[in-house]
Parts: C-alpha cells; sequence; structure tokens
C-alpha cells in the first residue's frame, strides 16, 4: 500500500466531513470518518485482508498493551497467515478534539506505544474542531511516522491541514 495515496485518500475523506454536529465530539467524527474511509478508499486499495474498523481496546493479554485506538487499518490476526499480532499492521488513528498541549502529548505517546509494540508502520493524528496540527509536540525520531491533521468548518466549508504536506 503507498502511504502517500492512502493519506491522500484520508484526507479526502476528512474533507467530505461538513457536518456541523460531528465536530461536536470524537466518536460522533470516528464514526462518520470510517463511514467516509469506506466511501473514499477504492476496494482494490487496500492490501487483499486488510480493512478498517474502529478498535475499542486492545487487551493486554494479546497484544501486551491496554490502549483504544480510535481508528485502525489492519490484517486481523489470524494464525494461519500471521506469526504474531505484530503482523498486518498498517495504520494506527487518534482522534481528539480541540486537543491540548497536554491531551495530543498523551495521544503522542499513545500512538508511538502502538506503533512500536504491535508494528504499525504509520501513526495519524487527527485533531478536530481546531487549526492546529500538534505536530510540534510529536518526538522528532517519530516525525517521519507520525502525520498530523487539523480538521475545522469554517463557513460550511472543511478545512484540513496536514503536517507532512507544507
Amino acid at each position: 500500500m503507498d502511504r502517500d495515496t492512502f493519506l491522500d485518500h484520508l484526507t479526502d475523506a476528512l474533507r467530505a466531513i461538513t457536518t456541523p454536529r460531528f465536530y461536536e465530539n470524537e466518536r460522533g467524527f470516528q464514526g462518520e470518518l470510517l463511514a467516509e474511509l469506506k466511501k473514499t478508499i477504492p476496494a482494490d486499495f487496500l492490501p487483499d485482508k486488510a480493512i478498517i474498523e474502529q478498535e475499542y481496546q486492545k487487551h493486554f493479554d494479546s497484544h501486551g498493551l491496554k490502549i483504544r485506538p480510535d481508528i485502525i487499518v489492519h490484517e486481523p490476526f489470524d494464525e494461519s497467515r500471521h506469526g504474531s499480532r505484530r503482523d498486518g499492521n498498517i495504520a494506527v488513528i487518534e482522534i481528539k478534539r480541540v486537543a491540548s498541549k497536554k491531551g495530543a502529548t498523551g495521544d503522542f505517546g499513545s500512538l508511538i506505544s502502538m506503533m512500536d509494540l504491535l508494528n504499525y508502520p504509520l501513526g495519524i493524528f487527527i485533531n478536530i474542531a481546531s487549526e492546529a496540527t500538534r505536530a510540534d509536540l510529536v518526538p522528532v525520531e517519530w516525525r517521519d511516522r507520525i502525520v498530523c491533521f487539523a480538521v475545522s468548518l469554517r463557513n460550511a466549508k472543511t478545512h484540513v491541514t496536514r503536517s507532512d504536506v507544507k
């Protein structure tokens, strides 16, 4: 899967979220983003068994951590295809509404833990109802693997800022 193309699809999905109510809380935005991603990403784009889903909680016994990412892109674990739960992981997404520095820093810590322990090559932080990507708070050694977005509505139009696009 091409990372830049995936991020372009994600950007298009974010731009499609124009209903103000979805910017009022993370859970509503998460659901709408899942729906838009499924519309935006071509069926043959992701690897064969990969899916996009909300993840309610990683279980310590199975995953080695208890963190609830908002959305994951992965191949669900299958003992016949994967050597461990570290295999088949593509991207992990955290969503925060109007993230403070402290909140964003905590989410970056969670992203890094999931990326490190479960071998996600790409981490994504989405700050909704905000103009700030908070990318400046990502530890320097992770900036090539974590992409940050700020998504807001202005005059009924969606504005998306991406940390990896100047």
